[in-house]
C-alpha cells in the first residue's frame, strides 16, 4: 500500500499523514510531502522532476499514522473529554490504525518554479504523477475590490494577490489600520472572546465537539472597529483568515484563499456607530422575519426523550413541577435513516423522487411512536410547540431492497442532486460523524425543493412548528464540486445557510409560521433565525465560552440565540453551575435546556430542572427555576417587541454593552455584561462560590430590577448574588410597565 493525497481530507486544521504539506507550495518557502503505507513497507522515494532532471528523495518513516493539527489559527480549548459516544468517536478521528507515515522536506522553491513528482515503495508501488507552480505574492492591480467607504483616514494597506505562472490568483490580501484605543467585535459566533484584538481568527465553518477555542461552527467575514468606527465585510464564502493585532498591533490583516477560476473578490466598507455598521452588513442579505412570540417561551429537550411515551412523561413531570415547557425539542424522532418518518413507522417506500404523506405512514400500536399526530395535538393543546431534529445528510443505511434510504440514496445520485468531489463522484462524508453519507446540493434551489418535499407532511399533516437544523459542517475539501460549478473552496461555508433556508421556505409554501434551530451558518445565517451554541461540557469554563459565543454571534447579525444551560455533555452539573445558568438564560434570547444521549444509564444525565433537583438531592432548583420561568414568562411582550427593534434597527436584542456605550472604555472590563433588549442590563454570574460581586454600571441612571433600588451610572457597583437572582437593572428611561415588573418579580 503507498497512498498520497497531496489536498488530504481537507479537514481546515489538520494535516493528514499523506498529504502535501502546504496544499498550495509558495515560493521562498520549504514544503513537505507524506505518505502514508502499510507495515510491510521499508522504503519510499520521491522523484521531482525540475528543468528536465529528476531528483531523487527518501522519505523518513515518522512511525504510525495519525494526524496532526496545525497553524496558528483555530486553536481549540482543553478538551475535557467524557465517556459518550461522540467523545470516543472524536478522540478516534485523525487515527490510521496499523498503517505508517512518511515525510520528506524539499528545498525551497524558486518563484514560479514548475515542479512535477511522483513517489515509488520498495514494494513496486507507484503513484501518479503530481504537478504545481511555486505560487508568488504580488502587488494587486486590482482584483480586490472596495465597495463603500471608511472614514477619513481608513484606508486598505498593501493589497497582494498569489499568482501562478498564468497570473491566476490563488489567494488575496491586505491590511486595515488599527488606532490604540481600537476595540474589535464581530467574526460570527466566538467561544473565546469578545473582543478580538490581539487575536488570529478564521471564517470557516467547522464542528469542534466542546472545547471550541478558537473554531466555530457560525463564522463570518465581517468585523466592526470600536473607536475608529469602521466595519467591514470580505463578500465571500471562501475561506479567510484575520490577524487582528496580533502580530502587528496597528494593523487588522487578512488573508483569503480564492479559486483560480474566480476573477475578483470584495471587501463592503461601512461607517459609523456599532447599530449603523451591523444594519449595513445584515441588508446584505434577506432581512429575517420577526419569529413568532413562542420562541421566547421555555425549550425543552433531551436525546433520551426518544418514545412518545417518554416525551408525555417529561412534559408531565414539567408540569408537575410548575415548570410549563413552551416549545418541545424532540431530537431522537426519527428512523434514523431517512430522518424523514418516525422510528417503528411502517409504510412502502417510494421511488425517492417525493417524501411520504401521512396517509401512507402507519403507527404500531407497540412501537416508539405510536400516534404522533395526536401527541402534537395534545402538545399544541397545552399552548407549547414541537421542533424536530434533522440534518442535511442521506445517511450511508443502504442494503435492503426497496427501502426508503435506498431509494432517496439513489434517487440522488442518479439525478445529479448531491455535492460531488475532485474526481466527479459523490462526495461522502469525511469527518466522523455520519461519516460515509451523502451530502445534498442545498444550495441549488431544486435540491431544496426535493430535501423539502422528503418533510413536507411533518409540517402539512403532522402540525410541526420547527426543525433543529443540526450539523451543517459535512463539507470539508477545497476540491468538492457543487451544481453550479463552484467548489468547495467558495461554497463549502455557504451550505449550512441553504441547509436552514431549505426548512424557512418549505414552511413558506405551506403558509405556516416556522422556525428553525441552527448550529452552524455563516454571513447570510441571519435571514433564517434561531440558533443555538452547539455542543458543551457542564463546566464553568463552557458556561463563560457561550456567554461569550452569545454576544459575540449578536453582534454579527444572530440576533435569536441560546444555549443549552448548565451544559449538555458529561457529569451533571452542580446545583449551583445549572441555577446561574438558568439565571441567565432567563435574560437571553431564547432559554432552553438540552441534554446528550447517555445510553439510558442510570441515573439519568437529563439537563432538565427536575432531574437536576432529583440527582444533585436540591429540591430548591425546582423551586428557583419556577420563579425564574414566571419572570422569563412575563418579559415575552417585552422580548417581541424589542426583537422587532433589533431587527429595523441593527441594535441586537442582546447587545453588548459597546453597542449603546462605545465611548466608555470600562465596559472592556465588563466582557460577559449585556443588554437584553434597549433597557436591561444583565450581568450573569461568571464564577463559582460567588456571594457578592461588581457590576458596571454605564452613565445614566439604573434601577435594580428586583428591590426598585436606584442608582447613578458611570461606577461599579458591589451587590449581592444569592442563588436566586442575578444582576439586572433597568434604565431608568424605562416604560413604565417594564420598570414596575420589578414588583411583580421581587
Amino acid at each position: 500500500m503507498l497512498l498520497h493525497s497531496p489536498l488530504g481530507l481537507g479537514h481546515p486544521y489538520r494535516h493528514e499523514p499523506d498529504q502535501r504539506i502546504p496544499i498550495r507550495p509558495i515560493s521562498g518557502d520549504v514544503w513537505s510531502v507524506r505518505a502514508r503505507t502499510d507495515e510491510a513497507t521499508k522504503r519510499i522515494t520521491l522523484h521531482l522532476a525540475d528543468k528536465n532532471e529528476v531528483h531523487a528523495f527518501e522519505l523518513t518513516c515518522v512511525g504510525e499514522a495519525h494526524s496532526h493539527d496545525y497553524g496558528p489559527y483555530g486553536k481549540t480549548a482543553k478538551f475535557t473529554g467524557t465517556n459518550t459516544h461522540l467523545a470516543d468517536a472524536a478522540a478516534r478521528s485523525g487515527e490510521y490504525p496499523g498503517e505508517l507515515s512518511w515525510e520528506v522536506v524539499l528545498p525551497v522553491l524558486e518563484e514560479f518554479q514548475e515542479v512535477s513528482y511522483w513517489l515509488e515503495s520498495d514494494t513496486g508501488e507507484k503513484t501518479k504523477t503530481f504537478s504545481f507552480c511555486a505560487l508568488v505574492w504580488s502587488s494587486d492591480n486590482g482584483f480586490l475590490k472596495q465597495n463603500g467607504q471608511f472614514p477619513t483616514g481608513i484606508s486598505l494597506v498593501e493589497p497582494e494577490v498569489l499568482k501562478d505562472s498564468q497570473q491566476r490568483v490563488y489567494g488575496v490580501r491586505a491590511s486595515l489600520p488599527l488606532a490604540s484605543d481600537d476595540h474589535v467585535v464581530g467574526f460570527g459566533e466566538r467561544f473565546h472572546s469578545v473582543d478580538q484584538r490581539g487575536e488570529l481568527v478564521d471564517s470557516v465553518v467547522y464542528e469542534e465537539y466542546k472545547g471550541q477555542g478558537h473554531r466555530t461552527y457560525l463564522p463570518a467575514p465581517f468585523g466592526m472597529v470600536i473607536g475608529s468606527n469602521y466595519g467591514f465585510y470580505l463578500n465571500t464564502g471562501n475561506p479567510s483568515r484575520f490577524d487582528v493585532g496580533a502580530s502587528n498591533k496597528n494593523r487588522i490583516s487578512f488573508e483569503i484563499d480564492i479559486d483560480p477560476s474566480q476573477s475578483t473578490c470584495e471587501i463592503k466598507a461601512y461607517t459609523g456607530t456599532p447599530s449603523s455598521i451591523l444594519r449595513q452588513y445584515m441588508l446584505e442579505f434577506p432581512l429575517p422575519k420577526h419569529p413568532p412570540e413562542w420562541i421566547y417561551k421555555l425549550w425543552g429537550s433531551s436525546n433520551e426523550w426518544n418514545t412518545q411515551t417518554r416525551v408525555k412523561d417529561e412534559i408531565r413531570r414539567g408540569t408537575e413541577s410548575g415548570i410549563d415547557l413552551g416549545v418541545v425539542v424532540i431530537e431522537a424522532w426519527a428512523d434514523e435513516t431517512t430522518f424523514t418518518v418516525f422510528r417503528d413507522a411502517k409504510y412502502k417506500s417510494t421511488d425517492g423522487s417525493r417524501g411520504l404523506r401521512s396517509v401512507e405512514i402507519e403507527y404500531p400500536a407497540d412501537g416508539a411512536w405510536p400516534d404522533p399526530t395526536m401527541m402534537i395535538d395534545e402538545i399544541h393543546a397545552m399552548g407549547a410547540k414541537v421542533v424536530l431534529w434533522q440534518n442535511s445528510v442521506v445517511k450511508d443505511m443502504r442494503g435492503e431492497p426497496d427501502a426508503q434510504e435506498e431509494a432517496i440514496w439513489k434517487y440522488a445520485i442518479d439525478n445529479d442532486l448531491v455535492v460531488k468531489d475532485g474526481e466527479g463522484d459523490p462526495y461522502r462524508v469525511r469527518g466522523f460523524w455520519l461519516r460515509y453519507g451523502l451530502l445534498p446540493d442545498l444550495t441549488d434551489e431544486k435540491v431544496r425543493k426535493w430535501w423539502a418535499d422528503l418533510h413536507r407532511y411533518l409540517v402539512t399533516d403532522l402540525g410541526v412548528d420547527g426543525f433543529k437544523t443540526d450539523g451543517g459542517e459535512h463539507a470539508w475539501g477545497t476540491d468538492l464540486l457543487y451544481l453550479d460549478g463552484r467548489t468547495g473552496l467558495e461554497k463549502n461555508n455557504l451550505l449550512p445557510v441553504a441547509f436552514a433556508q431549505t426548512f424557512h421556505e418549505l414552511f413558506a409554501d405551506a403558509r405556516k409560521e416556522g422556525v428553525t434551530f441552527s448550529r452552524a451558518g455563516f454571513a447570510g445565517s441571519s435571514s433564517y433565525p434561531t440558533f443555538w451554541a452547539g455542543d458543551e461540557d457542564s463546566t464553568w469554563e463552557a458556561y463563560q465560552a457561550s456567554v461569550r459565543a452569545g454576544i459575540t454571534a449578536s453582534a454579527s447579525g444572530i440576533f435569536f440565540w441560546g444555549w443549552d444551560i448548565g451544559g449538555f455533555s458529561g457529569a451533571l452539573p452542580t446545583t449551583e453551575l445549572y441555577l446561574r445558568g438558568a439565571a441567565m438564560a432567563t435574560f437571553c434570547p431564547i432559554m432552553q435546556f438540552h441534554s446528550e444521549f447517555n445510553h439510558h444509564r442510570l441515573p439519568s444525565n437529563d439537563r432538565s430542572p427536575w432531574n437536576i433537583a432529583e440527582q444533585n438531592g436540591s429540591p430548591e432548583v425546582i423551586s428557583i427555576f419556577r420563579n425564574f420561568l414566571t419572570v422569563r414568562n412575563s418579559l415575552i411582550p417585552y422580548l417581541a417587541q424589542e426583537g422587532e427593534c433589533a431587527i429595523s434597527s441593527g441594535r441586537p436584542l442582546m447587545a453588548g454593552l459597546f453597542f449603546d456605550y462605545s465611548d466608555d472604555g470600562q465596559i472592556w472590563n465588563a466582557p460577559y455584561q449585556y443588554m437584553l433588549g434597549r433597557y436591561l442590563l444583565i450581568a450573569p454570574v461568571m464564577e463559582e462560590a460567588t456571594t457578592r460581586m461588581k457590576v458596571y454600571l454605564p452613565k445614566g441612571q439604573w434601577i435594580d430590577f428586583w428591590d426598585g433600588t436606584h442608582s447613578d451610572g458611570g461606577q461599579w457597583i458591589e451587590i449581592c448574588t444569592p442563588l436566586e437572582r442575578l444582576p439586572v437593572f433597568i434604565k431608568s428611561d424605562a416604560p413604565d410597565w417594564l420598570i414596575n415588573l420589578q414588583n411583580r418579580s421581587g
